[in-house]
């Protein structure tokens, strides 16, 4: 690409402004009394030099080490090792990452599954979802961490953490009952808890 470039500048140059320069060159000279074969001379010296030029940008340019556009990383390969790289180590590797086993995980993404509180996009799995929801708030981790971490983008991290996080404040309805009128004699007659469950 850059030595096309190169080669059809030299030519808009010897064909546009090499003529005008030589034009501009006789007329200046024309007042002197110059001999027209020092002048032709001249005028071919720099021909040359400016073709010297020319080849030398144009191997310069052949010789120029190109970056590649195409991506060295493979992000969707490098998320999908690093989630199982959590999930497939041992419980304790992923309740250290996650906070929780892998069997635990699964079951938690079956409930938003089945009671329609989460679901999967054409980029990101459930999975993933609750799987960076839950390294968030278990880690402690910034949303610049994590997108690192899952080469996803600061606004996407942050987008579906919010969106889990919804659905766990969902849960809620499922997961906790209304307090009963009556105290449990467990409770009531034990002095140690009973003061606190009073209402």
């Amino acid at each position: 690409m850059y030595c096309i470039d190169c080669v059809s500048i030299l030519y808009v140059f010897f064909n546009i402004y090499f003529p005008k320069f030589l034009g501009f060159v006789n007329r200046k000279l024309y007042f002197h009394v110059i001999d027209s074969k020092i002048i032709h001379a001249a005028c071919m010296r720099a021909a040359v030099t400016m073709m010297t030029i020319g080849v030398a940008i144009i191997e310069q340019e052949r010789n120029r080490i190109f970056i590649p556009r195409e991506p060295r990383i493979n992000a969707i390969a490098q998320r999908e090792f690093y989630i199982d790289s959590i999930l497939n180590r041992g419980d304790r590797h992923c309740v250290e990452q996650i906070r929780m086993k892998p069997v635990v995980l699964y079951r938690l993404c079956d409930i938003f599954i089945s009671r329609d509180l989460l679901r999967s996009t054409q980029n990101v799995s459930i999975r993933e979802q609750v799987i960076v929801f839950l390294q968030t708030v278990g880690q402690n981790q910034r949303f610049h961490f994590i997108s690192g971490i899952y080469y996803r983008s600061v606004e996407t991290i942050h987008r579906y953490f919010k969106i889990v996080l919804k659905a766990v404040l969902k849960l809620y309805r499922h997961l906790i009952k209304d307090t009963e009128d009556t105290v449990p004699a467990k409770i009531m007659n034990n002095q140690r808890l009973y003061p606190y469950f009073t209402v």
